[in-house]
């Protein structure tokens, strides 16, 4: 299935395919760029404490949409779609949810699991492809999925197999990149992406609210709205990134929150089956 709605990122990422995008993630598990101490240690107590405290400081708008969602379906079935290491997942198990993750990688499901005994929390953890989801039709009260499927093969798809798999008033809560964002236009000016250290996923898709709104068409009620419209530091090393880094951060931050509005990184969709 070719997608026909959004835009992508980097030239020559819509010949990339499902199998290149499961190997970048499994050699790349997200977060685990956050860790600068021995590699030997990923996966430890000490990990997931200052990885887990890094990710709620600069990925805070993540955790207070868990929250919104959480309290409006107390004790309800959530999957988490690209559960990656599993933070997200410990906070929707924290809010009292029945939570499931799925990840196309399964090195980021071992730490996922991890992650949940070190907290003392469960969720059921699944193999599999956004793209296909292992689950019956009609089976969960909200499907979330934070920064994931915009760089899957097909976005589409996938936000077909979220419809599927939500109960009848269920909710999706998603977020994609938005194609404005202060971090995007960067990325475009500077040919490097700014949030992460290592190389760039193979496939990257971008979204405006109108695409957000045809891609969602299927939903019977649709709310957009922009957020994480903070900048926060990269750890790319560099003379771009030191100049990102020291200058754009700082001077970015000092503006009014509404102008910052205007360039959210996540563009966030809540729309109810």
């Amino acid at each position: 299935m070719a997608d026909t709605i959004g835009t992508y990122l980097w030239k020559g990422s819509d010949i990339k395919t499902i199998d290149e995008v499961q190997r970048y993630w499994t050699d790349n598990v997200n977060s685990t760029q956050f860790w600068t101490g021995d590699p030997r240690r990923i996966g430890s107590g000490e990990f997931f404490d200052t990885v887990g405290s890094f990710i709620r400081k600069n990925y805070e708008h993540r955790y207070r949409l868990i929250e919104n969602q959480a309290a409006k379906f107390p004790g309800g079935k959530i999957l988490e779609v690209g559960c990656g290491a599993g933070w997200e997942l410990v906070h929707w198990a924290r809010c009292g949810m029945k939570a499931t993750g799925l990840d196309l990688s399964a090195a980021a499901l071992e730490l996922a699991q991890k992650n949940l005994q070190h907290n003392n929390l469960q969720a059921e953890l699944k193999h599999g492809s956004a793209e296909e989801l292992p689950f019956d039709d009609n089976t969960f009260d909200v499907v979330a999925s934070l920064g994931v499927l915009h760089q899957t093969e097909s976005t589409q798809k996938a936000v077909t197999e979220v419809w599927r798999v939500l109960k009848p008033g269920g909710e999706a809560l998603i977020t994609l990149y938005y194609k404005y964002s202060w971090k995007i236009l960067l990325t475009r000016f500077g040919k490097v992406n700014f949030e992460f250290a290592h190389q760039d996923a193979p496939i990257t898709r971008l979204y405006d609210k109108k695409n957000v709104r045809e891609l969602f068409i299927d939903f019977r009620e649709v709310e957009v709205f922009l957020d994480y419209i903070r900048a926060t530091t990269s750890l790319r090393k560099g003379f771009l990134a030191g100049l990102f880094n020291h200058i754009f951060v700082p001077l970015y931050n000092l503006l009014p929150a509404f102008i910052r509005r205007n360039y959210g990184h996540a563009i966030c969709i809540v729309a109810k089956k």
